[in-house]
């Protein structure tokens, strides 16, 4: 029998040794993966049809202190992409229940992102950009839409960061690249190989090459700097972009680490494109 390191494979594959009602909640809770953390300890007791000490006996069969642990660690498991990716959505489900159940997988997804992301390699990172006098942002495909958010971010604090969601014209600016200079290289899959061109262009100029894609695939084995996480696999009907919500928090943790170290140039550069914005609208309203 294989052994896993989560609670819910060894509940997939039978390893614990639970009573008849545990049992039963371990049921419920494979057949029902994406609601659990949603839930309080009183609904899904009722759902289930046991009462609360039963489910405080299954957490602790489980090697939970009691529920709330177990909803944690649950959560974890779904962060880590270690079970079912995809959001279980019945027709007979009422709006509100679709609702509840696509936050839930939202809050899962971003449950343990602070632990995936190496704290070290984020202030490399954040060096990488404070040191560079020229940042590239490139991400093509469904990473395009991902590359161009990262950009408006960081263009609010600072100047130095470019964004083209043509090739040839990131081809070109990455080619410009000097030594101390930066690349964001952003896939989910990792598996560009017009991106592991600009990459492998970025470090022949001598600059930084800094990735949020799939560790171990191709565009990860041109880093010099590494804010990986293991790729979304699946992209079905019911599969919402988890995937893409990570990877826009981990330029949230690069952005305000930034703005940590560099608070005064920061803060004039956002006041300055504050006012921009203001003296347009304002224009525009007059028009």
């Amino acid at each position: 029998m294989k052994h896993s390191d989560t609670i819910l494979e060894k509940l997939q594959h039978g390893e614990f040794k639970l009573r008849k009602s545990e049992q039963k909640v371990a049921n419920w809770i494979l057949d029902h993966i994406n609601e659990t953390t949603a839930l309080n300890i009183t609904t899904i007791a009722q759902k289930i049809g046991v009462s609360e000490p039963t489910i405080v006996r299954f957490c602790r069969a489980v090697g939970c202190k009691g529920y709330q642990e177990f909803k944690i660690r649950f959560a974890e498991d779904l962060a880590l992409g270690r079970i079912n990716e995809s959001i279980n959505i019945q027709e007979d489900d009422t709006t509100e229940t679709v609702k509840d159940k696509v936050a839930q997988f939202a809050r899962a997804a971003l449950a343990n992102l602070d632990r995936e992301i190496d704290t070290e390699q984020l202030e490399l990172a954040t060096h990488a950009l404070i040191n560079a006098k020229k940042v590239v942002i490139c991400g093509f495909g469904a990473s395009n839409c991902t590359a161009f958010d990262s950009f408006h971010k960081l263009f609010r604090m600072t100047a130095k960061v470019d964004y083209y969601p043509d090739m040839h014209m990131s081809a070109m600016a990455v080619g410009s690249l000097q030594p101390n200079d930066a690349i964001i290289a952003i896939s989910n899959s990792g598996k560009s190989e017009a991106l592991v061109s600009l990459c492998k262009l970025a470090r022949i100029n001598g600059a930084k090459v800094i990735t949020i894609t799939d560790p171990g695939s191709a565009v990860d084995q041109t880093a010099t700097i590494r804010l990986n996480i293991k790729r979304q696999v699946n992209t079905g009907l019911f599969v919402p972009m988890s995937h893409r919500l990570k990877q826009l928090t981990i330029i949230d943790f690069l952005v305000y680490n930034y703005a940590r170290l560099n608070k005064e140039d920061a803060q004039i550069r956002l006041q300055k494109t504050k006012t921009a914005l203001t003296d347009l609208k304002q224009q525009h309203s007059m028009i």
